[in-house]
């Protein structure tokens, strides 16, 4: 059957436990959550590749572009960033298919650009989802997700490859030193709240990197306890406990992964605040996710979802009720 027009969409995520500790061979829980990125993808006539966006959500302001014009409600930069994502998604999944065709991709996201929500791998993977089914290329999720992360490697030069796998293969994903898998998965109701500004991952890192060499005896136990905790979470989300037990541990060892983050120097003032406004309106735990310095907060809130997020709302962050994602990339239609 030949295709003429694909909608695929793929998830955000947030990084539940072991940011940071992951650089140093820790382990990582990541989950892909219910912010999606929609791709449209359809031939044109002029041979060429067309780009549209709409609604590329950056801090309370949207960007609209086309290949050809930016207008500016937003910075270039972070407009310009998305453009590269989708061009270098389009590019390899023409490169596999071993065809040039000319194709307008139009994209919509719920996800905000640079919150720490891996905004940029949705958008790639969602674009490798529509145009290479669009091209008639059967690819798995599984395959989706490695092109993906090629993609974040031409574009940022270095990946772990955890956004472009969960946005790909959604629900839980165990990662370490390169090797990933699948967790069971389960229910968590959670409000991400945004601070409206984000931090420099690799100046972050860079930081906690330069207090690890100076103090190595002080900052390795940080990130053993790290380690640990995310040990722990894999154990609790795979046994066969019910929510009444799993949700309060979890919520638990959420507080003590922040109270480590926090001990490296990665949260701020506005992180920490929105943190404990969450907990205070009655969150079972609630924790920086992604590298801090800025970017977002995530809570385990239990029947307590609205409260938490009007109480994240007073603390001045712009939150965000959600749950986790079951599926990953989705094709969600195409038309002959």
């Amino acid at each position: 059957m030949s295709v003429k027009k694909v909608l695929a969409s793929a998830p955000a995520k947030i990084i539940l436990f072991g940011e940071h500790s992951v650089v140093y061979g820790k382990p990582a829980i990541a989950a892909a959550i219910d912010l999606r990125t929609y791709v449209r993808a359809e031939f044109n006539d002029s041979g060429r590749i067309k780009i549209e966006a709409h609604d590329i959500r950056t801090p309370g302001l949207i960007v609209s572009f086309s290949e050809d014009s930016i207008y500016f409600e937003s910075d270039y930069g972070k407009a310009a960033e998305v453009l590269s994502y989708v061009r270098e998604a389009i590019n390899l999944v023409m490169e596999e298919a071993d065809r040039n065709a000319g194709v307008t991709v139009s994209i919509t996201s719920q996800i905000p650009v640079g919150a720490g929500l891996g905004s940029s791998a949705a958008v790639a993977v969602a674009t490798i989802g529509a145009v290479s089914r669009l091209l008639g290329l059967e690819l798995s999720n599984e395959e989706v997700g490695k092109l993906g992360h090629r993609v974040e490697l031409l574009v940022q030069g270095a990946s772990s490859g955890i956004d472009p796998t969960v946005s790909a293969i959604g629900g839980f994903i165990h990662y370490q030193k390169g090797k990933f898998d699948h967790l069971p998965f389960m229910e968590l109701p959670i409000v991400v709240g945004y601070t409206g500004s984000s931090g420099s991952t690799k100046e972050l890192v860079a930081m906690v990197r330069r207090n690890y060499e100076e103090m190595p005896d002080v900052i390795e136990p940080i990130l053993e306890s790290m380690g640990r905790v995310v040990e722990k979470a894999r154990e609790i989300i795979v046994s066969d406990y019910d929510r009444g037990v799993k949700f309060p541990l979890l919520g638990r060892l959420m507080n003590i992964n922040h109270g480590l983050l926090d001990a490296l120097g990665v949260s701020t003032k506005k992180l920490s605040e929105l943190v404990y406004a969450a907990k205070t309106a009655g969150a079972l735990g609630a924790k920086i996710t992604g590298a801090g310095g800025g970017g977002c907060m995530y809570a385990l809130a239990p029947e307590k979802q609205s409260e938490v997020a009007t109480a994240i709302t007073i603390a001045g962050g712009t939150p965000m009720i959600t749950r986790i994602s079951r599926e990953g990339l989705r094709i969600e239609e195409v038309l002959p």
